[in-house]
């Protein structure tokens, strides 16, 4: 059993499967895993070829749907939800994935002088890989919360943490582990990049991101620019085909794709675990931002 839908360009919803009262699913090819384009090239004196790179083409899916009821009518409400050139998402869920893939109608096909009416819809997706409904969110931040309840107060409990005059009356909201390193585990069947949201409560001026299980980093000097203040929010994009790097202060969208130190790497989560790290202004001010990795888990087909 699997249920599907198909959502339009204003966002409209339809559902395409048990609704048999008007369209029926006669079937659905392009959910397997697409081709892969291997290139290659041969070498003088060596047998076969050597492999250079490769990577997915495009995924299309075509839909047959058989019209019943009021054809017409059905046909007509069809029409806005698989208009040919418009953006369309498409959403599937079996009783092992609940996923959903965005493409552009290409093919609306209908033979209108027949009793029973068939639809061929054919959608081509630029991104071949199916996305897990659910985003995968993970906090990078150093900041680790220790408020609880019931709590301890002062060194009741067997912890002290005493204030700034010595006094043993304190209870510690928050520390800051400066050594913390944040696991990103990527579930996918292929690497993928992510979304990078930072908040920031206090003014930096240079904020860098590091794998620490390749070595990778990415770093931002931003304090020519006067820097980043508190109420600054921060979202870089590592996705292939949409990197960028945007600046939201005071409801302001602001590119600062200057800002970013050369050698910087748009980060690509592989396969299994990915280490994290970062730092603020060299780790002095590490508690005046606040981090999030999200990504989607994406699948060569369902």
């Amino acid at each position: 059993m699997f249920k599907c839908e198909i959502e339009n360009i204003n966002h409209e919803i339809l559902t395409l499967t048990q609704n048999e009262s008007e369209y029926q699913v006669m079937s659905i090819t392009g959910l397997n895993p697409p081709n892969a384009q291997i290139n290659r090239s041969t070498v003088a004196g060596m047998d076969g070829t050597k492999f250079n790179s490769s990577k997915l083409n495009e995924r299309a899916i075509t839909i047959i749907l058989k019209l019943n009821g009021d054809v017409e009518k059905t046909r007509i409400k069809l029409y806005s939800f698989f208009n040919t050139k418009y953006w369309c998402k498409l959403y599937y869920k079996n009783a092992t994935r609940n996923v959903y893939i965005e493409g552009y109608c290409e093919v609306n096909e209908v033979d209108l002088f027949t009793n029973n009416e068939l639809m061929q819809v054919t959608i081509i997706c630029p991104n071949p890989y199916f996305k897990a409904i659910d985003e995968i969110i993970d906090d990078v931040s150093k900041v680790i919360n220790l408020f609880e309840f019931p709590f301890a107060h002062g060194t009741k409990g067997g912890v002290n943490y005493s204030t700034v005059d010595g006094t043993d009356d304190a209870v510690a909201f928050s520390v800051i582990d400066s050594n913390k390193v944040t696991n990103v585990k990527n579930e996918s069947e292929s690497q993928t990049g992510m979304i990078i949201e930072v908040e920031f409560i206090k003014d930096v001026d240079k904020l860098e991101i590091k794998n620490t299980g390749n070595g990778e980093t990415f770093t931002l000097n931003y304090g020519s620019s006067g820097g980043f203040i508190d109420g600054d929010k921060l979202i870089i994009d590592t996705n292939k085909g949409s990197k960028s790097i945007t600046l939201i202060r005071n409801a302001t969208e602001i590119n600062i794709f200057p800002a970013l130190k050369k050698g910087s790497t748009f980060f690509q989560l592989n396969i299994g675990d990915n280490y994290f790290s970062y730092l603020a202004d060299d780790g002095t001010n590490d508690d005046g931002v606040i981090i999030v990795f999200k990504h989607y888990t994406i699948y060569g087909g369902v």
